[in-house]
């Protein structure tokens, strides 16, 4: 572009005329380019008085067919320290997408959520457990002692170094390296410091 003295209001030019300034009408993000680049825009939109008018980030045009307003994006921009954040650009992590394949094999329908000021109408599939708050939770059983000492002791930090004196469970207990009677009933079973009286009358 020759002539950078006629640029409509919104556009102007470096004083080499090599690069070009405007911004996006919905953001208010200045954007720029080279004058090549910039010739491009321009073919594209018509007339540089209307890429003026009608120019759109594309990160911008992004959001709003998301369902986000120009209120909000303005919202965005100003907690981003006056940047607006890419949308949709970070592949999702595999592991997330084995999860997301995983967890619609179980739905059992859908509704749709009707539009509101910041999103878009749109699908949510609806699950087992989507109005069942309980689904998740397991019945209440009695804990089996028998059952759960088999390979472990429940206590060790109380009674395994005590030789299982006065262990609570120790009657059903079937954990095969607990102490026996004898041993609880044997001198000093808990290895205790034993205190005796100095005798001090001589």
């Amino acid at each position: 572009m020759k002539n950078t003295s006629n640029l409509p209001a919104g556009v102007t030019a470096s004083k080499n005329g090599k690069y070009f300034y405007w911004q996006c009408t919905v953001t208010g993000i200045k954007t720029f380019a080279d004058s090549a680049r910039f010739n491009s825009i321009v073919q594209k939109y018509g007339s540089i008085e209307t890429l003026a008018k009608e120019f759109v980030l594309p990160t911008a045009k992004r959001y709003l067919n998301e369902g986000w307003d120009k209120e909000s994006l303005s919202a965005l921009i100003k907690a981003n320290d006056g940047k607006l954040p890419a949308l949709g650009k970070t592949k999702a992590p595999k592991t997330k997408k084995r999860f997301k394949r995983a967890l619609k094999a179980h739905s059992i329908g859908s509704e749709s959520i009707p539009a509101s000021d910041t999103e878009q109408a749109k699908e949510r599939a609806i699950y087992p457990w989507s109005s069942d708050p309980d689904y998740f939770k397991g019945s209440i059983s009695p804990l089996n002692i028998s059952e759960v000492t088999k390979n472990t002791c429940l206590y060790p930090n109380r009674y395994i170094d005590d030789q299982c004196f006065g262990c609570s469970i120790y009657e059903d207990c079937a954990f095969s390296a607990k102490f026996k009677a004898e041993d609880c009933k044997k001198k000093n079973p808990r290895n205790e410091v034993i205190i005796k009286q100095i005798d001090t009358s001589s």
